[in-house]
């Protein structure tokens, strides 16, 4: 499967943690099929299992699970126009963009 296909299943999914555990099992799939780009994959499956561990047990507000699936998706989407790219500057470039975002974010995941 593709990370773009990812993205529009994930895009398309409930907010929530069932979403999160696809998201990570489909990473774990892409770091198998594609291990050129292993970093990306394992970056996200480290978001996705994060929220999955933190939230699994706990009643989430939907503004809180909705907020969380667009911050998400905003990750989701600079990897991928990296990936598209297919040179490694860019997929660096979006990989430290990712990770200082997250860095100034709540960290919610």
């Amino acid at each position: 499967m593709a990370f773009s296909a990812v993205i529009n299943i994930f895009a398309n999914s409930l907010p929530g943690t069932d979403s999160y555990v696809k998201l990570r099992q489909a990473m774990q799939k892409l770091i198998q099929e594609d291990p050129s780009n292993a970093a990306v994959y394992f970056l996200v499956f480290g978001f996705a299992r994060t929220y999955v561990m933190l939230y699994e047990d706990q009643e989430v507000s939907p503004q809180f699970a909705e907020d969380n699936q667009k911050l998400m998706l905003s990750y989701l989407n600079i990897l991928d126009s990296a990936l598209k790219k297919g040179d490694g500057a860019s997929l660096y470039s979006a990989l430290n963009c990712v990770v200082n975002e997250y860095e100034n974010s709540k960290k919610v995941f």
